[in-house]
Parts: structure tokens; sequence; C-alpha cells
């Protein structure tokens, strides 16, 4: 009977001993937890915001097993076995893909054909606007050239017309000189008839 009694008091010893274990294993566990938050300058309430809300959009598109879904912070191992940086982890079972997401992506991928039509559009307006505006602008030089031209030819014209108006100029010069010189010759012809 007292064998009994001390080996209840062993079996009891041991149940302490494993209890002293789980629970030093647990604060260890906590206190790492702690370290690599801290490290990573993340708060548990962070933790479970970023984790909340990462559920939130993956549970737009698929269905998820809610309870057994497991988001923790962790270490990295390097390849040295030592401790990395802090990393996200997140295990969550997938239960199935909603048809919504489908018809999303298919949505998305017409979207895309048209922006693609879209952009094509406005590429091909844009260089219609720029060969017009090239076009404007060579019209315009031409114009300006034109213009010069017009501009030479109305100068060589009134050139032309000074120099005919001198002409005539010289020209009526020339007969009233030529007259005179004939009234003049008649004068003397007549004096010396007389």
């Amino acid at each position: 009977m007292f064998e009994n009694i001390i080996g209840f008091l062993k079996k009891f010893n041991k149940k302490e001993r494993k209890v002293a274990n789980n629970s030093k294993e647990a604060a260890k566990e906590r206190l790492h937890l702690v370290l690599m938050q801290d490290r990573a300058n993340v708060s548990a309430d962070f933790l479970e915001l970023m984790k909340q809300e990462i559920i939130d959009v993956i549970k737009k598109y698929i269905d998820v097993d809610e309870s057994a879904i497991d988001v923790r912070l962790t270490n990295k191992e390097n390849a040295d076995g030592t401790n990395g940086a802090p990393a996200l982890y997140a295990n969550i079972p997938i239960l199935n893909i909603k048809n919504d997401a489908r018809k999303i992506n298919k949505k998305e991928e017409k979207q895309e054909e048209s922006g693609n039509e879209n952009t094509k559009n406005k590429k091909e307006e844009k260089e219609n606007i720029e060969e017009k505006e090239e076009k404007l602008q060579q019209n315009n030089e031409e114009e300006k050239s034109n213009k010069k031209d017009k501009d030479k030819e109305n100068e060589k014209i009134e050139t032309k017309k000074e120099k005919q108006e001198e002409d005539n100029d010289k020209n009526t010069e020339n007969k009233k000189e030529e007259k005179e010189g004939k009234k003049e010759n008649k004068k003397e012809k007549v004096k010396t008839e007389e």
C-alpha cells in the first residue's frame, strides 16, 4: 500500500513535470512571439487586424475554413540554422473558389481588352491629330513662302513701274526738249530767212 502511494506520488510528480515542461515550452513560444513582434515592430493587435483583413480579402474570392486558419509571425531560419528575419506565416485551407471570382476575372479580361482597344484608338487619334498639326504647319510655311514670293513679285512690279515712270518722265522731257529745240530751230530759220 505504501508502494501504491509512492507510485501515485511519482506519477503526480511526472505530471507536474510534464505540465511544467509544457508551460515552459508555451512561455518560450510566447517569448519568441513577443521578441519577433518587437523586432518587426508589430503589436499583437496589429497582427490580429492584419490577419482579419487578409482573411476578408481572400474570402471575396474563395470559401475558406475559418476555424482552421493559422496566421502567425515566425522567424525565418537561415541556412546555418540561426533565426533570421521575422516572416508572416499563413495557412488558410480553401474550401471552394467562388463563381463570382471567376466572373470578375472574365470582366477584368474584357475590361483589359476594351482598355487595349481604347488605348489603340487613343493612339490613332493622337497620330491623326499630330498629322493634322503637321499638315497645318506645312500649309502655314507654304503660305508664308508664297507670301514672301508675292511680296518679292510686287516689289519687282513696283520697281518696274517706277522705272517706267522715270523713263516716261525722261521721254516727256526729251520730247519737250525736242519741241523746244525745233521751235528754236524754226525761230533761227525764220531769223535767217529774214
